[in-house]
């Protein structure tokens, strides 16, 4: 199951929907161990990118947003609600930035902590970065946010 979960998403984590399906049926038909996947009510079928594997069970576990609360004051703008898409790229940021900083002492070989989000305008990119930073510990992390866009170039910046 890791073995599948592993090569799912280093091979076809970037595809987009109708092909992730494919990839999907692509691995049923070679008859590896998948999740049990369901028809969502909105006639989307659930593939593998669906979900994890539990740390603690070693079973498959759907992605799931944790539970939102709405601050007291809502300011429309800054509302960021946790979906199973922000939830995943979360997890994968995580891991990555609790990476050991070397990799290997006696080479001398750094670990690469760096983390690209791609994807077309408006699809939630600067959200989950800015869910991932607002779980920093204030005292021990600091964050500054820069804006770029398609206008930005290296000498505005």
């Amino acid at each position: 199951m890791l073995y599948v979960y592993c090569l799912s998403w280093a091979i076809a984590g970037l595809f987009e929907t109708e092909d992730r399906e494919k990839f999907h049926k692509y691995l049923e038909s070679r008859h590896a161990p998948l999740p049990p996947c369901k028809s969502s009510s909105g006639g989307e079928k659930e593939t593998v990118f669906d979900y994890f594997i539990d740390e603690n069970s070693k079973a498959w576990k759907i992605w799931e947003a944790e539970v939102w609360n709405a601050p007291k004051r809502i300011q429309f703008s800054q509302l960021l609600i946790p979906t199973s898409d922000s939830t995943r790229a979360e997890y994968i940021i995580d891991k990555i930035a609790k990476l050991p900083l070397m990799r290997h002492d006696r080479r001398k070989e750094p670990g690469h902590l760096n983390t690209l989000l791609v994807g077309g305008p408006g699809t939630a990119k600067t959200s989950i970065v800015m869910m991932y930073t607002s779980k920093f510990d204030n005292e021990v992390m600091m964050f500054k946010r820069i804006n770029f866009s398609s206008a930005t170039t290296p000498f505005n910046f």
